[in-house]
């Protein structure tokens, strides 16, 4: 008898902690909605700009893609993540979800936030409500894009639900897998999401991260027929973390994958050289016929040639 219980103990999984740094995760058939893993789904934890996804979603019921978006001193004046947008500018909808789900615009989030409904306190009450109708009962927002706040929180299974509902909209779908997007022809947007970057499992995803939550993450992959989504929260190591769940994943739905390799914290990206105004449409054709390889350290990933430099994201992102 003893010997027994023995074996079934010994047979049992390890705790979520003994193999990943996160303190919350969710791995969700992104299908049926049913989840294969999790580790401490309902925990209320900080969720940094994964909210982004809440708010993007929220911008599309209210607003139209073409609608203009004026930029108030308070939006321009978001810590970063942000893109530089100025006071008195006016952008359309389209543009500042691009800002909002690939570059982790905290500015672009404030301005839809106003446009919305006014302010972004006002926003974040609404979105709150919203949230909850759509079936994530342990989320609280207090702003629009994620950046430390009190009384703001959420959990793996929300994230994972939420996200859920965000991939049923075509539009934001397409921007969420978008690696590159270039706003007014000068001011090119580079997606978070470095898996997009590395394999061809990845169908976009939002990252997060502030000293308080520390790294969060939501992000759907697909392998064949299976689609799975992984929710995190908690993460001293983001990248391998992700790594571990996603091959985690599609095993227990059925499709394994091989060992994902270590691409993602040895990428470097390139930032766009300016062209002068008078040199621009010169600049443009040259470009043009450039090859079409980044360089990448560890990986081989297509995309403009430019300067290379690394560039680290500091919070919100």
């Amino acid at each position: 008898m003893f010997f027994g219980l023995t074996l079934f103990l010994w047979a049992l999984p390890a705790s979520g902690q003994d193999w990943v740094t996160a303190e919350s995760f969710v791995i969700m058939d992104a299908k049926t909605g049913k989840i294969l893993l999790s580790l401490n789904p309902h925990k209320l934890l900080p969720p940094a700009s994964t909210i982004k996804i809440m708010t993007a979603m929220y911008v599309r019921e209210k607003l139209n893609l073409d609608d203009r978006v004026p930029v108030s001193p308070y939006a321009a004046s978001a810590p970063p993540s942000k893109i530089g947008i100025k006071p008195g500018e006016i952008y359309t909808v389209k543009e500042l979800l691009y800002a909002l789900l690939l570059a982790s615009a905290n500015d672009g989030a404030r301005a839809l936030a106003e446009r919305v409904s006014g302010s972004e306190d006002a926003f974040a009450r609404e979105l709150t409500q919203k949230v909850r109708e759509w079936g994530a009962y342990r989320t609280r927002l207090a702003t629009a894009n994620g950046l430390t706040a009190d009384g703001q929180y959420s959990s793996a299974e929300d994230l994972a639900l939420l996200f859920r509902r965000f991939i049923n909209d075509p539009v934001l779908t397409e921007i969420m897998k978008t690696r590159y997007y270039e706003i007014r022809g000068d001011r090119e947007l580079r997606n978070h999401d470095r898996f997009l970057f590395t394999t061809p499992l990845a169908l976009g995803g939002k990252t997060g991260y502030t000293r308080a939550s520390k790294h969060t993450y939501v992000g759907r992959f697909s392998n064949g027929t299976n689609e799975i989504i992984v929710s995190m929260m908690g993460s001293s190591k983001k990248w391998a973390d992700l790594r571990t769940l996603i091959e985690k994943g599609f095993e227990l739905s059925g499709t394994p994958i091989a060992k994902l390799e270590p691409k993602e914290e040895g990428l470097w990206f390139a930032r766009k050289a300016k062209a002068s105004p008078l040199k621009k449409g010169r600049h443009k054709r040259r470009a043009s016929k450039a090859t079409q390889a980044k360089v990448v350290a560890g990986s081989a990933i297509s995309a403009p040639t430019k300067l290379v430099i690394k560039r680290k994201t500091k919070g919100g992102s």
